[in-house]
């Protein structure tokens, strides 16, 4: 498995924005110059942006200075996703004395947003992150976020200006007119918006098709009161709206007073189905497809075990169900699902028991094409049910969504093998894929390619998540995928010993999945070490 990279330090540099934009330097006179010239960047730069559009962006400062020409097709590429960071728990993170570092920080931002929202140079930024941490930091951690005043002031009054933004993430600004202004006066594809607990009054929504409202799931996060309320700008093309336990309730409302003909996907937490205008809120949106329910420690009490049948004409074209075991039946009534993902979160406590999946399987529909649970154990009998219930099924997930937990990004990472391996599931279950979560024993590719098939071969009697028949989460997960071979025998004797029916399965191959956890740092594109990081989080925790 590939390992983070890791840099030295947290601590402060000087800021190399500004300078960035200095002249390229001219050859020394006695020496042969090894700029091309312009002649020689034959390409149009149609083709050059291509090239260059996945560099990370501490690699264009370099490509800045080969030519002018270059330059001008940098420029876009590098300002155009703008990171910025106006906290104080951002200096403790870094390892920062706030007190002595503040005047400094605050005179380099204010020159940074001069120089990104000036005529110049505010049309070519699209993408502007402004958070306490880096992005992808997982936000659970407990800490009271408080904004540098004034340059959260300046960076919401320039918002404006930044005229082809097409994307923002804005975390906990202060609500006041200027904001209000601000975003009124922006359209977005994507929006991001965190919001202090003092937030009141109505917030502009200027998000043309996705909107992610208060995700943070950090235990001491605080609800909003109800007088905060949010106004979708444009309704009519807003496809999918995602929010945290403290924002599920705040969507709700909105959904009674803007109705989105266009939703297709609804990302909420577990509050919803306790709110009470659940109901309403899903007559709201006739064109859902697909709702996730996700559980989090600070769901609150309320939240039902069962939900009622919902009305015949509420969601009809429902195909998705992600969440609960027991909302599933549900969502399922009087709707075709194709998807079914029963599982709530990425910890173990969103495995079951077999026995309380059969009655809920049979409910489901014959139609479903993908299903995902998580059981301790898979006996016969239950693949036997899934098997009757479902013959449409193509791919079989279990327990592939399990994962231990860590702060920051995970990445994931697919080991294709060159292995085979033999499946024996019961007569008729003719699924093409099949995928597994468990814990590999082996570090490198090849003994985690023959642990995968052993994983495999073994299934579903042998089959063993955690290797020590024991549940727990400290210790790093995979998914192994199973895709049967195009033209392979699925068939399996209903009778003989045990040697025979097990070199009698279906021909597949094999692919490992498993997720890199890292930190971003607050530099462009590079990393930072874990340990580092560890320390700075138990100065902020």
């Amino acid at each position: 498995m590939s390992q983070p990279d890791e840099t030295p330090s947290l601590g402060w540099k000087p800021s190399g924005f500004l300078n960035f934009w200095k002249k390229p330097r001219s050859p020394n006179p006695g020496k042969a110059s090894t700029t091309p010239a312009e002649s020689d960047l034959l390409l149009p730069t149609e083709i050059w942006f291509d090239i260059l559009a996945g560099t990370p962006g501490y690699a264009l400062e370099p490509l800045s200075r080969v030519s002018k020409r270059l330059r001008r097709i940098v420029l876009p590429l590098y300002l155009g996703s703008q990171q910025i960071f106006p906290f104080v728990e951002t200096f403790a993170f870094r390892r920062l004395n706030v007190r002595v570092e503040l005047a400094g920080y605050q005179e380099r931002a204010r020159e940074r947003l001069e120089f990104l929202s000036g005529e110049q140079f505010s049309p070519v930024v699209r993408d502007l992150f402004v958070s306490p941490y880096p992005p992808g930091y997982n936000r659970r951690h407990r800490v009271e976020h408080r904004p540098i005043e004034d340059i959260m002031k300046q960076l919401i009054l320039v918002l404006p200006r930044f005229c082809n933004l097409k994307k923002l993430v804005l975390h906990f600004p202060f609500c006041s007119e200027t904001l209000l202004s601000s975003l009124t006066a922006l359209q977005l594809d994507s929006f991001e918006l965190e919001m202090l607990p003092t937030a009141q009054g109505e917030i502009p929504v200027p998000a043309r098709t996705e909107f992610f409202f208060d995700r943070s799931t950090s235990p001491i996060q605080i609800f909003p009161p109800a007088s905060l309320s949010l106004r979708f700008m444009f309704p009519a093309s807003l496809e999918r709206l995602v929010a945290g336990p403290t924002g599920t309730d705040t969507i709700a409302r909105a959904l009674l007073q803007h109705p989105l003909p266009s939703l297709h996907t609804l990302d909420l937490s577990l509050r919803f189905a306790a709110s009470p205008h659940f109901a309403d809120a899903l007559a709201a949106c006739p064109n859902l497809i697909s709702i996730r329910l996700r559980s989090t420690a600070i769901d609150g009490s309320g939240i039902p075990p069962f939900l009622p049948p919902l009305p015949r004409t509420t969601i009809p074209r429902l195909s998705s169900y992600h969440g609960p075991l027991g909302f599933a039946p549900a969502f399922a009534r009087n709707r075709t699902l194709r998807a079914a993902r029963l599982w709530s979160s990425h910890s173990v406590s969103a495995v079951s028991t077999p026995s309380l999946l059969p009655p809920i399987l049979h409910t489901l529909g014959p139609a479903l094409e993908r299903l995902e649970i998580g059981v301790t154990v898979v006996p016969e009998s239950l693949l036997e049910t899934i098997r009757d219930a479902f013959p449409a099924l193509t791919v079989l997930a279990i327990n592939a969504h399990l994962d231990s937990f860590h702060p920051g990004t995970v990445e994931r990472h697919v080991l294709t093998t060159a292995l085979q391996a033999r499946l024996a599931p019961p007569r008729g279950l003719g699924v093409r894929a099949l995928r597994l979560g468990v814990q590999l024993p082996g570090t490198s590719h090849q003994e985690l390619g023959e642990s995968a098939r052993a994983a495999v071969e073994a299934f579903p009697g042998g089959y063993d998540p955690t290797s020590w028949r024991r549940w727990v989460v400290d210790q790093a997960w995979y998914c192994v995928e199973w895709t049967r071979v195009e033209g392979a025998d699925a068939a399996v004797p209903a009778d003989g010993d045990a040697d025979a029916k097990a070199g009698s399965g279906t021909e597949g191959t094999l692919t490992v999945e498993y997720g890199e956890h890292y930190f971003r740092s607050f530099d462009r594109g590079s990393r930072i070490s874990s340990r580092t990081v560890d320390e700075a989080i138990l100065r902020i925790s």
